[in-house]
């Protein structure tokens, strides 16, 4: 990362810290109870402590999210593909596409646990239901941005429907792809960890439900600093990527 970019996010780190100290300084002060807001300094040693297994939760969730971020990428570009090709196949799934949205995946994840276990594979499921439907939506959008004018010219040099696709559609959906796909580097850890939630062995969701039975607030609040650092790291990748592509342009 080159300095002007580190500088850009500067000021994000610095309210970090600015809101940790912050927070110690007024959970010290008024004596709040670790049940209602621990201080940050004891959710930190938190999860240093022997018994909280945090390197298996974090690999099973990993595991799960990265596996759910892959099949509803694919799934998701694949169909949006289809649909902003095929008019028949936009008139005949959108609809239902733009459905699935709406269906709360906390219901949903119940079901498919019951129908594929509670091992991998419905974590895995979980996690791709969520990450389809931004990857779809913004594939279609990118697929049918290239505008009449591109298609004339291209027909003018005689290209078939598939050069056009791979030389005018696909570089000017990249950039919606892209978005999309950033979208579901956080989805994909949210989709993991509620499917946790409903059957699991391990996992940062797992972790979660034994420290809120347990009262362990400063625990479950150190499973939360984890999740939301993964899907952070998640994004980190995706971003990384966009920086590679955009640079070829340089």
């Amino acid at each position: 990362m080159r300095p002007s970019e580190t500088g850009r996010y500067l000021p994000a780190i610095l309210l970090a810290f600015v809101g940790l100290a912050a927070a110690e300084v007024v959970v010290r002060m008024f004596k709040v109870p670790p049940y209602v807001l621990p201080a940050p300094t004891m959710v930190l040693a938190s999860l240093f402590q022997p018994n909280t297994n945090l390197a298996l939760h974090v690999q099973v969730t990993l595991s799960e999210s990265a596996s759910g971020f892959l099949l509803g990428s694919i799934v998701g570009f694949l169909l949006g593909v289809l649909v902003a090709e095929s008019p028949l196949a936009a008139r005949t799934l959108l609809p239902y596409v733009i459905g699935s949205n709406a269906v709360p995946v906390i219901a949903i994840a119940p079901i498919l646990v019951l129908w594929f276990g509670h091992g991998l594979v419905s974590k895995t499921i979980v996690s791709a239901f969520l990450c389809f439907f931004p990857l779809c939506i913004n594939t279609y959008r990118g697929i049918t941005y290239a505008t009449p004018l591109y298609n004339d010219l291209f027909s003018v040099y005689g290209s078939s429907r598939w050069q056009f696709f791979l030389k005018a559609k696909v570089p000017a959906a990249v950039p919606f792809i892209i978005a999309g796909a950033k979208l579901n580097a956080t989805y994909a850890v949210v989709g993991a960890i509620v499917a946790e939630f409903i059957g699991a062995s391990a996992g940062l969701g797992f972790g979660m439900l034994q420290a809120s039975y347990s009262l362990d607030v400063p625990r479950l609040w150190a499973y939360i600093v984890v999740s939301v650092v993964m899907g952070m790291v998640f994004y980190g990748v995706v971003w990384a990527g966009d920086l590679l592509y955009l640079r070829r342009f340089e």
